[in-house]
């Protein structure tokens, strides 16, 4: 008898791990689930509601007290999405190379974009235009052959069983009974939108108020599974999602998850704002996309129609340059891998995936060749992207030195393509790319003697990721230089400076540079990314030195391969 007991035993034991072997995901399994979104690079977010009719803050204007609740609500009489296609929308998203879309279904105002069954606000029964915008939305994205994926807000601070309300005023502190009714009404909710709409992906916000078992996350995820055995889910989730999301500053290293997104806005603002006309630039827009590639991660590029339904013409021209440019450069972007790092070349690259090519993306017009080392791998081939047209270059020692002449170059961002005879093998170098750089520029005594002063207090360069190109600091790392080749396609960038600028000049001339920081949010320890304007006619024939000087020793933001989420 006690020989069968243990034996029912183990065999119990057996069943149950094997169980719980079934419903862990291994690596490999993972990794093709995730592989759509991967390969995607490229993804639209669009934050519509009806904060877009007073064009005020979603959500958070009458958390924070900017404007009374019941008035912030009164834009459900405004909100009448009159001039809202969703076909327009979807053709708008494929012409700009993005390849998967995530529509704001419910932000945390509790307005719901589609005809839920659940007793609360949603613009079909709740609006002037009684649309719903979700349904055509996706159904338009699958005509176009582009990933659906859905915002859902978790908190909801107009339902009247969720505690928090206003930043000073909550409805309750403990009361199970209010809490589960809530709880199954988002579930409600979450069910509806996986059984109607099916979508490939769900964006999740508002994690921070609760935690993952007051949230029922693992419940969540079983549920979503449930309906969509591939379904992928964004990081707020309180451990239970997939991939991680950086909102407005990109990591300055390589995240840990193989799986991230940089969700970012065109101006300052994540929904429409008429007051708020500070677009960054297509290109600054299109280094910040090449900073994601670079380090095997996405950008989610943010979009905010107006009331009606129309998106405002800055955010239309800045897809349709982003649509010129992944165009021409297809093969660069999607499906790419990670890039090398920038001890080999000093900027962004990405690697194919058969790891026989590798791309350099340059942001301006060399003077000097393009330099590559440490490679120790034989070439095929090198050619500019877009054109095929081939590049002379020199390959000895494992250095390999490229001519790149102005009149290949792209007005933004040029790719160079480098076929190899197999896949990429690289090799560590005593000697710096900024020793080869320097080599060829300091032979001149006209330039030697024009930097002197500079030359004489430069030391050590910055870590690589902050600055593409040769960088030095001052004996008393006050000063920090950035030497440009040739002539800047746009403004400098600086990533993941601490310090205030006190003063940006050129060295040899000492012309005044202004300078403008961009993306610093109060939340985030990530420091924003400060852009140089350098006019060309201020440029050196060889090789230009910026001085930098700052308000105290050099003090770089170097994240540990996290990313830093908002609340």
């Amino acid at each position: 008898m006690k020989n069968i007991l243990i034996l029912l035993l183990a065999a119990v034991f057996t069943l149950t791990v094997s169980a719980q072997k079934n419903e862990q995901e291994s690596e490999k399994e993972k990794a093709k689930r995730m592989q759509w979104f991967k390969d995607a690079k490229l993804g639209i977010f669009i934050h519509y509601g009806i904060y877009a009719v007073n064009g005020i803050d979603e959500s958070w204007s009458f958390y924070n007290g900017y404007i009374n609740y019941d008035d912030y609500m009164k834009q459900l009489d405004g909100f009448t999405a009159s001039q809202f296609d969703a076909n327009e929308w979807a053709s708008i998203i494929k012409e700009s190379g993005a390849k998967y879309s995530v529509l704001t279904t419910k932000h945390h105002d509790g307005v719901a974009l589609w005809n839920s069954d659940t007793d609360h606000y949603n613009t079909v029964k709740n609006s002037a235009g009684q649309k719903d915008i979700v349904t055509p939305f996706v159904k338009a994205l699958k005509k176009e052959d582009i990933k659906v994926g859905l915002y859902y807000s978790l908190i909801d601070w107009s339902y009247p069983d969720y505690p928090g309300h206003l930043r000073n005023e909550k409805r309750y502190a403990k009361d199970e009974e209010r809490w589960n009714r809530f709880t199954d009404f988002y579930f409600t909710q979450m069910t509806e939108l996986s059984k109607r709409f099916d979508p490939d992906l769900y964006w999740f916000d508002g994690d921070w108020e609760h935690s993952a078992e007051e949230w029922k996350s693992k419940e969540l995820r079983e549920l979503m599974l449930k309906y969509n055995k591939n379904i992928i889910l964004n990081s707020r989730l309180r451990g239970y999602g997939d991939y991680d999301t950086p909102e407005q500053g990109a990591p300055i290293k390589k995240p840990n998850n193989p799986y991230w997104e940089l969700c970012m806005t065109m101006n300052d603002s994540w929904g429409y704002q008429h007051n708020d006309h500070n677009y960054k630039t297509p290109y600054q827009l299109l280094r910040i996309f090449v900073d994601c590639i670079n380090m095997g991660g996405n950008l989610l590029l943010d979009v905010g129609p107006k009331e009606d339904g129309s998106i405002p013409q800055p955010q239309l021209d800045i897809l349709k340059e982003f649509g010129r440019w992944t165009k021409k450069h297809n093969e660069a972007i999607y499906e790419t891998h990670a890039g090398i790092d920038y001890k080999h070349y000093n900027g962004p690259t990405a690697i194919s995936k058969d790891g026989e090519t590798l791309y350099l993306y340059l942001d301006r017009k060399p003077n000097h060749k393009v330099l590559v080392n440490g490679l120790d791998v034989d070439i095929s081939s090198v050619r500019v992207v877009g054109t095929d047209a081939p590049l002379n270059y020199e390959f000895n020692n494992n250095l390999l030195s490229i001519d790149v002449k102005a009149e290949v170059c792209d007005p933004a961002i040029t790719v160079i393509a480098i076929d190899l005879k197999s896949s990429i093998r690289l090799i560590n170098l005593a000697t710096t790319l900024k020793e080869y750089e320097m080599a060829e520029v300091t032979k001149s005594d006209r330039w030697n003697k024009k930097h002197q002063i500079a030359l004489e207090d430069m030391t050590d360069a910055i870590p690589s990721g902050h600055y593409n190109g040769p960088t030095a600091v001052s004996k008393d790392k006050n000063i920090l230089y950035l030497m440009v080749d040739g002539k800047n396609n746009g403004p400098l960038v600086l990533r993941g400076l601490k310090n205030k600028i006190n003063r940006i000049w050129v060295v040899g001339n000492g012309t005044k540079l202004s300078h403008k920081v961009i993306g610093k949010q109060y939340w985030s320890a990530v420091p924003g990314i400060t852009y140089i304007d350098l006019p060309h006619k201020v440029l050196d024939n060889e090789m230009t030195v910026i001085a930098v000087l700052l308000d105290g020793e050099l003090d770089l933001y170097r994240d540990k391969g996290h990313v830093i989420e908002s609340n």
